[in-house]
């Protein structure tokens, strides 16, 4: 809300000369009804421009959701096979229902498009028709969208015989990425293949030696990030092609062991997971190297650096600058989230928001003290935040980038703490039903 302020030099208005007539004091009268209005009682309509109840749809005890774009998800895991339901948001309506393919954990949306949606249950990924339901193809492994079209899919090829029985205990480092099995020994090598996103043909294979970790940047025509122990390789999703690659030396000897993109810069980690050792930060654009440093071990610190470039010491986190690994500033007991280019949002526990703060300083910019819980609107550009009132509602608040201040919505009579927010939309579980609820900044 803008506020404008009045200059203290600003004449007074010259005095009446008369008495003014009687329809002055009738206009008088009425503009203070009005405002004494909209002080006592207009609090509550206009929250209700903003917040508007759109309508629910049934949730099943011990059920899950998700709220992707314009489209509700539901997961009955209780029904016998599982069903995913699909509910359109604005009017409310069911769309269709999926039987889960096994009974197998997990069970959830892992990427929709406009006219797709990939299914993720068990090691079984299913690829539907998003306004129908119908099945178009099915993969044994995870399938990454990167257009409308286009998806690709990465595959750990093992030597016979190795897949490890979890009933055996028997001990020794185990090894699998994208799937649910694991096995004794390495992979062989890994297949990444481009396919038609409507029908699962390939589009175009590679092959890599070994295990490898890959990321697709961003939006459609970005790259495909593929490192392996000796690599780092741009492909384009669309056709395969190479678009730039550089040699990944050992460095102490140790060769690469995991990659990590984050914003413009690929991070390459070498050592084990979960431990200190190593990093070399390349440009994503160009594949130059930025910087190298070795970063402390990050035992014991349960804090989370999200969107960011950390380091992580065992009480601390350390924001680093992207471009050359400078330590921009610390913060220690809390969860750091990139908020755009030139902000973060701290949390505490996850879920509680603590405050934004600038991204090269540190230095604090809104205070969420107010609000309790928070979640991130997809896409980036905001967080609706709650809290729970005395009179047991809850309160709702847009959190945009670069905001001065949180933007009260509205409220929802009860209480609820497990929503998803899309642009313009919101859903929360209350009770045996998902409220939908459509808001404007």
């Amino acid at each position: 809300m803008a506020l404008i302020e009045l200059s203290p030099e600003t004449p007074a208005p010259p005095a009446a000369t008369a008495p003014p007539p009687a329809y002055y004091y009738r206009r008088v009268g009425l503009a203070l009804a009005l405002l004494l209005l909209l002080a006592l009682g207009g609090a509550d309509p206009a929250a209700s421009v903003l917040f508007q109840r759109v309508g629910e749809v049934p949730f099943a005890t011990g059920g899950d959701f998700q709220l992707i774009g314009g489209v509700l998800y539901t997961m009955d895991l209780e029904a016998e096979p599982r069903l995913l339901t699909a509910w359109q948001a604005e009017p409310v309506r069911r769309l269709w229902s999926h039987p889960a393919g096994s009974g197998d954990d997990p069970f959830f949306v892992a990427e929709a498009t406009a006219d797709y949606a990939v299914v993720r249950s068990g090691r079984n990924v299913s690829v539907l028709d998003a306004h129908t339901g119908a099945l178009r193809w099915t993969s044994p492994v995870p399938v990454q969208p990167v257009s409308d079209t286009v998806a690709y899919v990465e595959e750990e090829i093992f030597r016979p015989g190795t897949e490890y029985d979890p009933e055996s205990g028997d001990p020794g480092q185990l090894y699998g990425t994208s799937s649910a099995a694991l096995h004794t020994e390495p992979a062989q090598r890994t297949e990444l293949r481009g396919l038609d996103l409507a029908t699962g043909a390939r589009r175009w294979s590679l092959s890599f030696p070994g295990s490898v970790f890959t990321a697709w940047t961003g939006a459609p025509g970005n790259a495909v990030v593929v490192l392996t122990s000796d690599k780092l390789t741009l492909l384009s999703p669309i056709t395969g092609a190479v678009l730039r690659q550089r040699p990944v030396p050992r460095v102490d000897g140790v060769q690469a062991e995991q990659g990590e993109v984050v914003g413009e810069t690929v991070l390459v980690h070498y050592g084990s997971f979960g431990t200190g050792g190593p990093v070399v930060a390349y440009a994503l654009d160009t594949l130059d190297e930025l910087w190298r440093q070795n970063q402390p071990d990050p035992s014991g610190n349960a804090s989370v650096c999200s969107g960011l470039t950390c380091a992580v010491t065992s009480d601390e986190l350390l924001v680093l600058d992207p471009r050359t690994g400078a330590v921009r500033w610390r913060v220690a007991g809390t969860d750091v989230f990139a908020f755009g280019p030139d902000e973060v949002l701290e949390v505490r526990g996850l879920s509680t928001p603590l405050r934004t703060a600038d991204a090269a300083t540190g230095r604090p910019r809104v205070d969420l003290s107010r609000w309790r819980f928070q979640y991130p609107v997809q896409g980036g550009q905001a967080y609706l935040v709650s809290s729970v009132d005395e009179d047991r509602t809850t309160v709702f608040g847009l959190l945009k980038r670069g905001a001065a201040a949180v933007q009260p919505l509205g409220r929802l009579p009860g209480v609820t703490v497990q929503c998803q927010a899309v642009p313009a939309l919101v859903a929360c579980r209350m009770g045996d039903v998902v409220e939908m609820w459509a808001y404007r900044a």
